[in-house]
């Protein structure tokens, strides 16, 4: 066992000395994070759209949707959160004379799309013999958002979508007389989970904007060196720790077709 130990002990050290370049670069970002200034501007209005069915139905989540509320509750949610990583969003004096430097950063939300319609969620059970499929339609809460970001240059625009469902749950029951029974609960959205998702939406950018500056940072440190990052970091500001960052957990970066 203590072979084992020590075996473990030199492996992780290996890791880590060999993530040393990623980690200690991006502990460089993080604490010059209180330095930097951050002015956001977020869109006035959302494009809403109303997606029909096959039978021509479509999905009465949003007829109650008040966008300015929906943009306004998402840009705290994203000023809020962009402050538990110890950046300072601002609003600048004249909106046409942004500075913009490596400290200094413009991101502009330039499009949101909100997007009302039922989606098939399928919820499939096991037995020893045979698999059994069960399809609803939910109803949908799409929000797609487009992102520019500028540091001292333009950065490729950057996307996210996310979807907000109805909350299903499902069990089976065995019973004598009746057999094996199936039960489900479909729990309908509201407008308040919608704007509650305007809440969630808007600390997942912020995080998203924070790890892709970073992440930039460390990019362009090492091909100074002529070194290449060998993956990305995202840093939780709650936990006050820096973990690999999964795929999924990032901007999706729009590149011109060339």
């Amino acid at each position: 066992m203590k072979i084992k130990s020590i075996i473990i002990g030199i492996v992780t050290a290996l890791v880590l000395t060999s993530c040393g370049s990623e980690f200690n670069l991006s502990k460089k970002f993080i604490n010059r994070s209180p330095e930097t200034q951050v002015a956001v501007y977020f869109p006035e209005e959302a494009q809403v759209i109303l997606i029909q069915d096959e039978e021509g139905s479509y999905s009465h989540v949003l007829d109650s949707l008040n966008q300015d509320v929906f943009l306004d509750v998402m840009y705290a949610a994203y000023a809020e959160e962009l402050g538990r990583y110890q950046v300072n969003v601002y609003i600048p004096e004249d909106p046409d004379q942004v500075q913009v430097d490596t400290t200094h950063w413009l991101v502009v939300l330039s499009k949101v799309e909100i997007q009302g319609l039922y989606t098939d969620y399928v919820d499939r059970l096991f037995d020893f013999l045979d698999e059994y499929a069960y399809t609803f339609a939910l109803n949908t809460v799409n929000v797609a958002s487009w992102f520019d970001v500028n540091d001292g240059e333009w950065r490729p625009t950057l996307f996210d979508e996310y979807n907000l469902t109805d909350d299903f749950d499902s069990y089976v029951t065995s019973d004598r007389k009746l057999g094996v029974q199936y039960h489900y609960n479909i729990t309908p959205l509201k407008m308040e989970d919608v704007y509650d998702f305007a809440v969630f939406l808007g600390k997942r950018y912020a995080a998203y904007t924070y790890n892709y500056m970073m992440n930039r940072y460390i990019d362009s440190a090492l091909k100074a060196k002529n070194l290449e990052p060998r993956f990305k970091l995202r840093w939780n500001p709650y936990e006050r720790s820096l973990y690999f960052q999964q795929e999924g957990e990032e901007f999706i970066e729009l590149r011109d077709e060339m």
